[in-house]
């Protein structure tokens, strides 16, 4: 099982993106849990996930939270732009197994 949070400024852009990403776990028979929040909630329920996406948009944190949890072993990336501007959650998917298959 794969947890990935995705963060953006309100959750309602990386919700799309989560959609489409669990649309494409499902059809690669992944197990993932995927889910979208506010970049303000993230502190709160971080400790359940792998994983780590920013929107683009506030990719000027990503600094900011790799160091907030550097000790945790979580893989805690910005969703490039491309991927995001048009929802293709399959290919932020596959960015993610790549980092994980080079374990981190």
């Amino acid at each position: 099982m794969i947890n990935i949070l995705l963060a953006c400024g309100c959750g309602a852009s990386s919700g799309f993106i989560a959609q489409s990403m669990r649309k494409a776990a499902k059809a690669k028979g992944i197990q993932a849990q995927i889910r979208a929040v506010s970049d303000t909630e993230v502190q709160g329920v971080i400790a359940d996930y792998d994983v780590l996406l920013l929107g683009p948009h506030i990719g000027y944190r990503l600094a900011e939270f790799r160091k907030s949890f550097e000790n945790e072993n979580k893989i805690i990336e910005v969703i490039d732009q491309r991927h995001y501007a048009t929802l293709n959650g399959a290919e932020v998917l596959e960015h993610i197994l790549q980092k994980m298959n080079e374990g981190r």
